[in-house]
């Protein structure tokens, strides 16, 4: 049954005609004042439609569109419905959903405006996996030095003499030029000694950097207490203060010089669409946005520190001790107690945000170091890069070790060839290659077992023992050095076997292995005998393994040097026709193989003659 209700000024003869039982529900009670109830659902005397008959009725009286104040309609249920509070509500959720896509579209505008300014143009398919990840740990590390460069540089300035009558501003200057001269000389120093690494030790500079920071804010830090202490061994003309902060400024300009080093080629590694310089603007304006950050956090930080040692000063003035002598209750001042307390709970307060800041500041250095996949090949990444394949074509070798006693040619083509195809799955990309950090650190200062450019004298003088007579003996023969110039006559380096003992008694044997590179070589060159190493090391430690006596030196050359090399020329030889060219395989995997960072020493010599000069 439906209804559809009218306004009317003659309720009268339309309530007469309608009925009270004709009215909705809800509207039996009360009566309809100036509402008018049309039942539209049933025919009239005439066979009319009621509302019909009556619509023409009240035209005359409907004739403007102010007259028509509700409308009802009821359903079947009998329950009845506002069409005019339906289109406020309609209207207003068209309002809501207005606003709300007004504020979508707002934020969209200022998502993109924060990418375009924050982040390389065509993120993410211009630069490199990884980017925003080592970026977020990159400004967390930045903002931490930040704070702690506020907090620490109130310790230097109280240090220098701020707040102290006694000290002068000409006293002050000329220390803190002095202390720059010096730390500008040992910055010098440092980039002599370290430069020839920074290319092969990206990673390792990066996180020595932020350590090196972290060691010249925490002696800044530590100033006002160093200060007290006595330092014999310094001349007479030396202060603590100047000592402790060139000190500080070395380190200082120590990880600004390492930083920077390492940055471009950061920078090379994350810019893969040749958009280098965008990347760099873009990394300029991170670290504005974080200094300002910083500096908005520095601020409150130091207001909170300032406000905390003022409290402490009044608390100092106005606290008094109670003492209770012969019954009588004496008041005296415990300024000297209360200004140790405050102090100590200022400076143990500073510590400790110092502190906190700085081991959050070392793990994210350490976490967005470690999350890098640089395409470079460095001697620790290489390590780890070829160790499978170097696992697999040893275990070939000494599978094949009587078989390569009869006939040390070599094997068959085919069977070359399924080796290389096995060992070249085995091949990572440089997404799945994560080497030691510490290991390389460690590889900086001590080579190991493997000796990569060594000159032939340092060959002769490390594999020399002494005799019955304390003199030095070479163990190479001439004929031990005539194999191995016939075994590398047309190869660009040599590879020589040694074998040295350890332990307590000297029992246990371990083998070292002496790369030498001939005059001309390449980098190419480099990586061959780069991986001949390898896999020469890798028989000789699984044979010693398996014996504690010495292995005779023609039968280490006959397994060893000789089947590995026809394996290392399979996949050398033949660069456009050769599937298995390791270096374009490598290239196909990711692997950037125009620069290599092997270790290698300048060392270059011609055994022919055993000349040996600097290339």
């Amino acid at each position: 049954m439906r209804f559809r209700e009218y306004s009317s000024r003659n309720y009268e003869h339309n309530e007469e005609r309608i009925g009270a039982s004709r009215r909705p529900p809800h509207m039996r009670q009360e009566p309809f004042r100036d509402y008018l109830l049309i039942h539209a659902s049933s025919p009239n005397a005439n066979g009319e439609d009621g509302a019909t008959s009556l619509d023409s009725d009240l035209k005359k009286e409907l004739k403007e569109p102010s007259d028509l104040e509700l409308v009802w309609s009821i359903s079947n249920n009998g329950r009845p419905c506002n069409h005019q509070s339906t289109r406020r509500e309609k209207k207003s959720d068209d309002e809501k959903d207005m606003l709300a896509r007004t504020i979508r579209r707002t934020g969209e505008k200022v998502k993109q405006v924060c990418c375009d300014l924050f982040l390389p143009i065509g993120y993410p398919h211009t630069v490199a996996g990884g980017y925003l990840e080592y970026q977020c740990y990159d400004s967390i590390q930045g903002l931490c030095s930040y704070l702690r460069g506020v907090v620490s540089t109130g310790a230097v300035l109280m240090a220098a003499g701020v707040g102290d009558a006694e000290a002068t501003a000409m006293s002050a200057a000329m220390t803190w030029a002095i202390r720059d001269g010096l730390g500008m000389i040992g910055g010098l120093l440092f980039s002599y000694v370290a430069s020839p690494y920074f290319d092969a030790h990206v990673k390792e500079f990066r996180l020595l950097a932020d350590i090196l920071n972290d060691v010249g804010l925490t002696l800044d830090m530590a100033l006002p207490v160093l200060m007290t202490w006595e330092f014999p061994w310094l001349c007479s003309f030396l202060s603590p203060y100047l000592v402790l902060t060139s000190v500080s400024t070395l380190c200082k300009v120590a990880c600004g010089i390492s930083a920077g080093a390492t940055k471009g080629n950061i920078t090379d590694h994350f810019s893969i669409a040749g958009n280098r310089a965008d990347v760099n603007a873009k990394e300029s304006t991170q670290e504005t946005l974080v200094s300002l950050i910083g500096m908005g956090l520095g601020v409150c930080l130091t207001k909170f520190l300032h406000s905390l040692e003022e409290l402490s000063e009044v608390r100092k003035d106005t606290s008094t001790c109670t003492n209770y002598q012969n019954g009588e209750e004496q008041n005296e001042t415990c300024q000297n107690f209360n200004q140790q307390r405050n102090i100590m709970t200022v400076e143990t307060l500073s510590w400790t945000i110092f502190l906190l800041l700085t081991f959050v500041h070392v793990w994210a250095n350490y976490v967005g170091v470690q999350r890098l996949r640089l395409r470079t090949l460095n001697r620790e990444r290489a390590t780890v890069a070829l160790r499978k394949l170097a696992e697999e074509c040893g275990r070939w070798i000494l599978t094949h070790k009587e078989e390569s006693k009869s006939d040390p040619s070599g094997s068959q083509e085919s069977e070359m060839n399924e080796l290389a195809q096995k060992c070249i799955n085995t091949l990572p990309s440089p997404e799945h290659v994560s080497e030691s950090l510490w290991g390389s650190i460690i590889g900086m200062f001590y080579e190991g077992n493997i000796r990569l450019g060594i000159r032939v004298k340092d060959l002769v003088r490390m594999s020399s023992t002494k005799s019955h007579g304390h003199k030095m003996a070479s163990k190479w023969s001439q004929e031990q050095w005539d194999i191995l110039r016939d075994e590398f006559h047309s190869e660009r380096y040599m590879i020589a076997i040694d074998t040295t003992t350890f332990g307590i008694r000297k029992r246990n044997l371990q083998p070292t292995i002496s790369v030498m590179m001939r005059i001309g070589a390449t980098e190419h060159d480099e990586f061959k005998a780069f991986l001949h190493a390898h896999i020469v090391m890798w028989c000789m430690e699984q044979e010693f393994a398996k014996t504690t006596n010495e292995i005779s030196w023609k039968q280490l050359h006959m397994i060893a040097i000789h089947r590995s090399r026809n394996i290392v020329n399979h996949f050398f030889s033949g660069e456009a026709n050769n599937p298995h060219f390791l270096i374009n395989v490598l290239a196909h995997k990711g692997w950037d193989v125009s620069r290599l960072y092997l270790g290698f020493s300048q060392w270059k010599c011609d055994w022919d003659f055993g000349h040996v000069r600097e290339d």
